[in-house]
């Protein structure tokens, strides 16, 4: 197991960065389909519960993030503020769900959250592929 590096993720930070993001991809994925098409509302069960386990995930990354910060590639004051709004995003749009799901006023900013999020994540692959075509190696720190 390869641990975070100057240059290079390790492979628990790769693992968490990648199943997450096939997570993320369900969620818009679900909330999009009920949105275009009522009959397919029982997603939300599963986007629910796949909100869980993100936010749980979010928290171990975070964690683990943090113990291993000296450790991780280094980035710029605009790579780390992108990365900041995106681990606020992380625990922001699953617990704003859970307060739409109680009732609280807080979920009322769901949905709006959830779209922020979508298009930061949407700069940060764009981001990453223009870095990519500038000759720098951003994709493979994280393969």
């Amino acid at each position: 197991m390869q641990t975070d590096t100057a240059t290079r993720y390790g492979t628990v930070s790769r693992t968490l960065h990648w199943a997450m993001a096939a997570c993320y991809l369900l969620m818009f994925a679900t909330a999009l389909a009920w949105n275009l098409n009522d009959a397919l509302k029982p997603l939300i069960k599963l986007h629910k519960a796949a909100g869980l386990l993100l936010l749980l995930l979010a928290l171990v990354r975070f964690v683990w993030a943090l113990v291993h910060f000296q450790r991780r590639p280094a980035g710029g004051v605009a790579v780390k503020a992108g990365h900041l709004a995106l681990y606020a995003l992380m625990f922001a749009v699953p617990a704003s769900g859970m307060a739409r799901q109680f009732h609280g006023a807080f979920g009322n900013a769901h949905g709006a959250l959830a779209f922020v999020f979508f298009l930061l994540i949407a700069g940060h692959i764009a981001m990453t592929v223009l870095h990519q075509r500038r000759g720098e190696a951003i994709l493979q720190r994280m393969l």
